[in-house]
Protein backbone atom coordinates (compact mmCIF):
# COMPACT_ATOMS: atom_id res chain seq x y z
CA UNK A 1 0.00 0.00 0.00
CA UNK A 2 1.31 3.43 -0.91
CA UNK A 3 2.10 5.87 1.88
CA UNK A 4 0.01 8.99 2.32
CA UNK A 5 1.09 12.10 4.23
CA UNK A 6 -0.33 12.69 7.69
CA UNK A 7 0.38 14.87 10.67
CA UNK A 8 3.76 13.32 11.50
CA UNK A 9 6.84 15.53 11.15
CA UNK A 10 8.25 16.02 7.68
CA UNK A 11 11.44 13.98 7.62
CA UNK A 12 14.23 15.57 5.61
CA UNK A 13 17.68 14.07 5.08
CA UNK A 14 20.37 16.34 3.66
CA UNK A 15 23.58 15.09 2.11
CA UNK A 16 26.51 17.10 3.45
CA UNK A 17 30.13 16.75 4.46
CA UNK A 18 32.14 18.93 6.83
CA UNK A 19 32.60 21.64 4.22
CA UNK A 20 28.83 22.16 3.93
CA UNK A 21 27.92 22.71 7.55
CA UNK A 22 27.07 26.37 7.04
CA UNK A 23 25.09 25.81 3.81
CA UNK A 24 23.19 23.03 5.61
CA UNK A 25 22.30 25.36 8.47
CA UNK A 26 21.10 28.01 6.01
CA UNK A 27 18.99 25.48 4.11
CA UNK A 28 17.46 24.10 7.30
CA UNK A 29 16.65 27.62 8.47
CA UNK A 30 14.98 28.49 5.17
CA UNK A 31 12.89 25.30 5.33
CA UNK A 32 11.69 25.97 8.86
CA UNK A 33 11.07 29.65 8.17
CA UNK A 34 8.58 28.89 5.40
CA UNK A 35 6.47 26.18 7.03
CA UNK A 36 4.21 25.80 10.05
CA UNK A 37 4.46 22.03 9.77
CA UNK A 38 6.81 20.23 12.20
CA UNK A 39 10.00 19.13 10.47
CA UNK A 40 12.90 16.87 11.34
CA UNK A 41 16.07 17.71 9.41
CA UNK A 42 19.34 15.84 9.67
CA UNK A 43 22.63 15.43 7.83
CA UNK A 44 23.61 12.14 6.23
CA UNK A 45 27.00 11.16 4.83
CA UNK A 46 29.10 8.21 3.72
CA UNK A 47 29.65 6.98 7.25
CA UNK A 48 26.32 5.20 6.71
CA UNK A 49 27.82 3.18 3.84
CA UNK A 50 30.74 0.74 3.50
CA UNK A 51 34.03 1.93 1.95
CA UNK A 52 34.74 1.30 -1.73
CA UNK A 53 37.99 -0.50 -2.45
CA UNK A 54 38.12 0.10 -6.20
CA UNK A 55 38.98 3.81 -6.64
CA UNK A 56 37.21 3.90 -10.00
CA UNK A 57 33.92 3.71 -8.15
CA UNK A 58 34.80 5.80 -5.11
CA UNK A 59 32.26 8.54 -4.30
CA UNK A 60 32.97 12.04 -5.56
CA UNK A 61 31.65 13.52 -2.32
CA UNK A 62 31.71 12.37 1.27
CA UNK A 63 27.92 12.08 1.32
CA UNK A 64 27.12 10.45 -2.05
CA UNK A 65 26.07 7.07 -0.63
CA UNK A 66 24.26 8.25 2.51
CA UNK A 67 20.95 8.65 0.65
CA UNK A 68 20.69 4.89 0.15
CA UNK A 69 20.44 4.37 3.92
CA UNK A 70 17.36 6.59 4.28
CA UNK A 71 14.65 3.89 4.01
CA UNK A 72 16.38 1.77 6.67
CA UNK A 73 16.83 4.85 8.90
CA UNK A 74 13.06 5.34 8.65
CA UNK A 75 12.33 1.73 9.53
CA UNK A 76 11.10 1.13 5.98
CA UNK A 77 7.96 3.09 6.80
CA UNK A 78 6.45 6.42 5.84
CA UNK A 79 7.79 9.15 3.63
CA UNK A 80 11.15 10.90 3.59
CA UNK A 81 12.65 13.76 1.62
CA UNK A 82 16.21 13.72 0.34
CA UNK A 83 17.91 17.02 -0.52
CA UNK A 84 21.44 18.16 -1.22
CA UNK A 85 22.61 20.83 1.22
CA UNK A 86 23.58 23.47 -1.36
CA UNK A 87 20.02 24.74 -1.60
CA UNK A 88 17.71 27.51 -0.40
CA UNK A 89 13.95 27.11 0.07
CA UNK A 90 11.36 29.85 -0.52
CA UNK A 91 8.07 27.98 -0.13
CA UNK A 92 6.33 25.65 2.29
CA UNK A 93 8.05 22.25 2.17
CA UNK A 94 4.64 20.72 2.95
CA UNK A 95 3.75 21.27 -0.71
CA UNK A 96 6.50 18.85 -1.69
CA UNK A 97 5.73 16.49 1.21
CA UNK A 98 2.04 16.24 0.30
CA UNK A 99 2.67 15.46 -3.37
CA UNK A 100 0.41 12.55 -4.42
CA UNK A 101 2.72 9.67 -5.35
CA UNK A 102 0.27 7.19 -6.89
CA UNK A 103 2.22 4.04 -7.70
CA UNK A 104 5.61 5.76 -7.66
CA UNK A 105 8.23 4.77 -5.12
CA UNK A 106 10.15 8.03 -5.65
CA UNK A 107 8.78 11.37 -6.82
CA UNK A 108 11.04 13.95 -8.47
CA UNK A 109 10.38 17.43 -9.82
CA UNK A 110 8.29 17.77 -12.95
CA UNK A 111 10.66 18.53 -15.83
CA UNK A 112 13.82 17.74 -13.87
CA UNK A 113 14.93 15.05 -16.33
CA UNK A 114 15.14 17.70 -19.04
CA UNK A 115 17.57 19.98 -17.20
CA UNK A 116 20.98 20.40 -18.78
CA UNK A 117 22.91 19.13 -15.74
CA UNK A 118 22.25 15.42 -16.15
CA UNK A 119 21.61 13.41 -12.99
CA UNK A 120 20.58 16.37 -10.83
CA UNK A 121 16.95 15.21 -10.92
CA UNK A 122 17.75 13.00 -7.91
CA UNK A 123 19.04 15.92 -5.81
CA UNK A 124 15.48 16.35 -4.50
CA UNK A 125 13.48 13.19 -3.92
CA UNK A 126 10.26 12.32 -2.11
CA UNK A 127 10.66 8.69 -1.07
CA UNK A 128 8.11 6.06 -0.07
CA UNK A 129 10.35 4.21 2.37
CA UNK A 130 7.95 1.28 2.79
CA UNK A 131 8.41 0.45 -0.89
CA UNK A 132 12.19 0.95 -1.09
CA UNK A 133 13.81 -2.19 0.36
CA UNK A 134 17.31 -0.73 -0.05
CA UNK A 135 20.32 -2.20 1.72
CA UNK A 136 23.17 0.27 1.44
CA UNK A 137 25.87 -2.41 1.68
CA UNK A 138 24.41 -4.35 -1.23
CA UNK A 139 23.92 -1.19 -3.30
CA UNK A 140 27.53 -0.10 -2.89
CA UNK A 141 28.69 -3.66 -3.65
CA UNK A 142 26.96 -3.40 -7.04
CA UNK A 143 29.29 -0.65 -8.22
CA UNK A 144 31.36 -1.79 -11.16
CA UNK A 145 29.27 -4.90 -11.54
CA UNK A 146 25.69 -3.71 -12.06
CA UNK A 147 26.25 0.01 -12.68
CA UNK A 148 28.87 2.73 -12.60
CA UNK A 149 28.99 5.68 -10.21
CA UNK A 150 27.07 8.17 -12.37
CA UNK A 151 24.35 5.65 -13.11
CA UNK A 152 23.94 4.94 -9.42
CA UNK A 153 23.70 8.64 -8.56
CA UNK A 154 20.79 8.88 -11.01
CA UNK A 155 19.07 6.12 -8.92
CA UNK A 156 17.66 4.45 -12.06
CA UNK A 157 19.50 1.10 -11.71
CA UNK A 158 17.81 0.53 -8.35
CA UNK A 159 14.30 0.92 -9.73
CA UNK A 160 11.92 -0.63 -12.23
CA UNK A 161 10.32 1.50 -14.97
CA UNK A 162 7.67 3.75 -13.44
CA UNK A 163 9.07 3.56 -9.91
CA UNK A 164 10.49 7.09 -10.22
CA UNK A 165 8.05 9.64 -11.61
CA UNK A 166 8.04 13.41 -12.18
CA UNK A 167 5.32 14.45 -9.74
CA UNK A 168 6.74 17.20 -7.51
CA UNK A 169 5.60 20.70 -8.59
CA UNK A 170 7.97 22.56 -10.88
CA UNK A 171 10.39 24.85 -9.07
CA UNK A 172 11.51 22.49 -6.30
CA UNK A 173 14.92 21.91 -7.89
CA UNK A 174 15.88 25.01 -9.90
CA UNK A 175 19.55 24.72 -10.85
CA UNK A 176 21.34 28.05 -10.29
CA UNK A 177 18.16 29.77 -11.47
CA UNK A 178 15.64 31.88 -9.59
CA UNK A 179 12.31 33.01 -10.95
CA UNK A 180 10.08 34.95 -8.52
CA UNK A 181 6.77 33.21 -7.99
CA UNK A 182 8.02 29.97 -9.53
CA UNK A 183 11.21 28.97 -7.75
CA UNK A 184 10.46 27.06 -4.57
CA UNK A 185 13.96 25.71 -4.05
CA UNK A 186 17.14 27.22 -5.52
CA UNK A 187 19.89 24.65 -6.01
CA UNK A 188 23.37 26.22 -6.10
CA UNK A 189 24.69 23.24 -8.03
CA UNK A 190 27.79 24.73 -9.72
CA UNK A 191 30.48 24.33 -7.06
CA UNK A 192 32.72 27.05 -8.52
CA UNK A 193 30.11 29.77 -8.04
CA UNK A 194 28.34 28.78 -4.82
CA UNK A 195 27.82 32.00 -2.85
CA UNK A 196 29.67 30.80 0.25
CA UNK A 197 32.84 30.16 -1.80
CA UNK A 198 32.60 32.76 -4.57
CA UNK A 199 31.14 36.29 -4.56
CA UNK A 200 29.09 37.44 -7.52
CA UNK A 201 26.63 34.61 -8.07
CA UNK A 202 23.57 36.08 -9.88
CA UNK A 203 21.38 34.92 -6.98
CA UNK A 204 23.96 34.95 -4.22
CA UNK A 205 22.24 37.89 -2.54
CA UNK A 206 19.32 35.58 -1.71
CA UNK A 207 21.65 33.28 0.22
CA UNK A 208 23.37 36.13 2.07
CA UNK A 209 19.94 37.60 2.87
CA UNK A 210 19.09 34.33 4.63
CA UNK A 211 22.36 34.57 6.55
CA UNK A 212 21.49 38.12 7.62
CA UNK A 213 18.07 36.96 8.79
CA UNK A 214 19.70 34.20 10.84
CA UNK A 215 22.14 36.63 12.45
CA UNK A 216 19.39 39.12 13.25
CA UNK A 217 17.20 36.48 14.90
CA UNK A 218 19.91 34.62 16.80
CA UNK A 219 19.84 31.50 14.60
CA UNK A 220 23.52 31.97 13.72
CA UNK A 221 26.46 33.69 15.38
CA UNK A 222 29.31 35.68 13.93
CA UNK A 223 31.69 33.28 15.68
CA UNK A 224 30.19 30.33 13.78
CA UNK A 225 30.85 32.02 10.44
CA UNK A 226 34.37 32.98 11.51
CA UNK A 227 35.05 29.34 12.35
CA UNK A 228 34.01 28.22 8.87
CA UNK A 229 36.22 30.92 7.33
CA UNK A 230 39.16 29.93 9.52
CA UNK A 231 38.74 26.27 8.54
CA UNK A 232 38.74 27.24 4.85
CA UNK A 233 35.18 26.15 4.08
CA UNK A 234 33.77 29.64 3.52
CA UNK A 235 35.26 32.65 1.74
CA UNK A 236 36.72 35.37 4.02
CA UNK A 237 34.93 38.05 1.99
CA UNK A 238 31.57 36.82 3.30
CA UNK A 239 32.44 38.51 6.60
CA UNK A 240 33.18 41.73 4.71
CA UNK A 241 29.96 41.46 2.68
CA UNK A 242 27.96 41.00 5.88
CA UNK A 243 29.67 43.97 7.53
CA UNK A 244 31.32 41.75 10.14
CA UNK A 245 34.89 42.54 9.04
CA UNK A 246 36.51 45.65 7.64
CA UNK A 247 37.58 45.04 4.06
CA UNK A 248 37.24 48.50 2.58
CA UNK A 249 34.32 50.43 1.15
CA UNK A 250 34.13 48.54 -2.14
CA UNK A 251 31.96 45.45 -1.66
CA UNK A 252 31.46 44.63 -5.34
CA UNK A 253 32.15 41.10 -6.54
CA UNK A 254 35.53 41.97 -8.06
CA UNK A 255 36.74 43.65 -4.86
CA UNK A 256 35.52 40.76 -2.74
CA UNK A 257 37.34 38.27 -4.98
CA UNK A 258 40.56 40.27 -4.63
CA UNK A 259 40.08 40.25 -0.87
CA UNK A 260 39.76 36.46 -0.87
CA UNK A 261 42.87 36.12 -3.02
CA UNK A 262 44.82 38.41 -0.68
CA UNK A 263 43.73 36.19 2.21
CA UNK A 264 45.09 33.14 0.40
CA UNK A 265 41.66 31.56 0.12
CA UNK A 266 41.18 28.65 -2.31
CA UNK A 267 37.52 27.76 -2.97
CA UNK A 268 36.67 24.12 -2.20
CA UNK A 269 40.35 23.32 -1.60
CA UNK A 270 39.67 20.07 0.26
CA UNK A 271 37.11 18.94 -2.30
CA UNK A 272 39.49 19.66 -5.19
CA UNK A 273 42.27 17.85 -3.35
CA UNK A 274 39.89 14.91 -2.99
CA UNK A 275 39.15 14.97 -6.74
CA UNK A 276 42.87 14.97 -7.55
CA UNK A 277 43.57 12.14 -5.09
CA UNK A 278 40.72 10.16 -6.65
CA UNK A 279 42.10 10.63 -10.18
CA UNK A 280 45.58 9.64 -9.03
CA UNK A 281 44.27 6.50 -7.31
CA UNK A 282 42.39 5.54 -10.47
CA UNK A 283 45.48 5.98 -12.66
CA UNK A 284 47.58 3.87 -10.29
CA UNK A 285 44.90 1.18 -10.14
CA UNK A 286 44.72 1.06 -13.94
CA UNK A 287 48.51 0.87 -14.25
CA UNK A 288 48.66 -1.98 -11.74
CA UNK A 289 45.87 -3.84 -13.53
CA UNK A 290 47.61 -3.39 -16.88
CA UNK A 291 50.87 -4.69 -15.41
CA UNK A 292 49.08 -7.80 -14.13
CA UNK A 293 47.64 -8.51 -17.59
CA UNK A 294 50.60 -7.61 -19.78
CA UNK A 295 54.03 -6.60 -18.49
CA UNK A 296 54.92 -4.59 -21.61
CA UNK A 297 51.70 -2.55 -21.66
CA UNK A 298 51.81 -2.30 -17.88
CA UNK A 299 55.35 -0.93 -17.94
CA UNK A 300 54.26 1.84 -20.31
CA UNK A 301 51.29 2.74 -18.09
CA UNK A 302 53.42 2.68 -14.96
CA UNK A 303 55.96 4.98 -16.62
CA UNK A 304 53.17 7.37 -17.69
CA UNK A 305 51.86 7.36 -14.13
CA UNK A 306 55.29 8.10 -12.66
CA UNK A 307 55.90 10.93 -15.12
CA UNK A 308 52.62 12.57 -14.13
CA UNK A 309 52.51 11.81 -10.42
CA UNK A 310 56.00 10.67 -9.41
CA UNK A 311 56.92 7.51 -7.57
CA UNK A 312 54.81 6.44 -4.59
Amino acid sequence: MNTTPGTDPIRIFCGADRSQQLPFQVLAHSIRRHTAHPVEIQIIDNRLAPPVEDPRYAPYTEFSFGRFAIPAMCGYAGRAVYMDSDMLVFRDIAELWNTPMGEARIAIEIGSRDQADWGKHAAVMLMDCARLPWKVDAIVAGLGRDYDYNQLMAIDPLLAPGDMQELIPTGWNDLDHFEPGRTRNLHYTEIRTQPWVEPGHPHGDLWTAEIRHMLEHGALTTEAIETEVREGYVRPSLLVELGLRDGGTDTGAAALKRYDQDQGYVPHKRLLDRFRARRRAIRKFEADQAWARNKLVGAFKKLAYQVKYGRD
